[in-house]
């Protein structure tokens, strides 16, 4: 993500899929070192002992509660260890860990629209060397037989594409067009046997909110393919690639 002579951000905010909080509005870490919380079972004991020694930033993190109030958007700030939707990509994308890392819920609570939103209070951070990932999955959940990916499963993946990227020989949909299909994702092509619950999506319409913009709203698409037998997309898409900007 960071080829030589690129400019390294300031900080990184992630938007975590394992993180759903029950509150009014949404939780935001102001944990200065977080640790570990390995939100999962039944792996090998070295699962359990990874560690991402990346520091958090407080004083961003009040920053990002200032910057969601100012669009009627409650954040509050707690202290949250790292989950494993933001120790295993960051150990990834960056394991020199030498970036501070800020971490934000989804919330269960909340619709597409209001997590759409979300990324679009947090659009200005990009101008403020600040790299906003969101950390979900293009299908998560889904059930099927061996090693072949389910029909359902493709046929989401497809429309994702679709309605993200810039399409090659298919007409370019305007921001609207993309805004209005993401926000009733539930009703595309095997959206509900990808996503049997909305948490692993909504990182996705949070991104789309951040990055989309009225002159450029399509994302470039970073990486494909498929985990064997698991039948998790790994599709990762971005806004602001080539830009000069920031990824989101």
């Amino acid at each position: 993500m960071y080829p030589g002579g690129a400019h390294k951000p300031k900080r990184i905010l992630l938007i975590s899929a394992h993180w759903e909080t029950y509150r009014i509005g949404f939780e935001i870490s102001k944990s200065p070192a977080p640790g570990m919380l390995f939100d999962y079972e039944g792996f090998p004991p070295d699962a359990y002992k990874v560690v991402y020694p990346a520091k958090g930033d407080a004083d961003f993190a009040n920053e990002v509660a200032t910057l969601l109030s100012r669009s009627k958007i409650k954040a509050t700030q707690v202290l949250r260890a790292f989950d494993h939707a933001a120790f295993v990509p960051m150990t990834l994308i960056r394991p020199q860990a030498d970036i501070p890392v800020v971490t934000l819920s989804i919330n269960w609570k909340l619709n597409s629209r209001a997590h759409f939103d979300l990324g679009r209070a947090l659009a200005p951070l990009r101008d403020q060397d600040t790299l906003i990932i969101c950390s979900g999955q293009a299908t998560h959940g889904m059930r099927g037989d061996g090693d072949e990916i389910p029909q359902s499963g493709l046929d989401f993946q497809e429309w994702l594409d679709c309605v993200l990227t810039k399409g090659e020989n298919e007409e370019e949909l305007t921001y609207a067009q993309r805004r209005e299909k993401l926000l009733s994702w539930e009703s595309a092509p095997g959206a509900l046997e990808s996503h049997p619950r909305p948490d692993h999506f909504m990182p996705f319409l949070v991104a789309a909110g951040a990055g989309m913009e009225k002159n450029a709203p399509e994302a470039t698409k970073l990486f494909g393919g498929w985990g064997v037998e698991t039948h998790l997309s790994y599709a990762t898409y971005a806004w602001g690639a080539g830009s000069g900007r920031h990824y989101n």
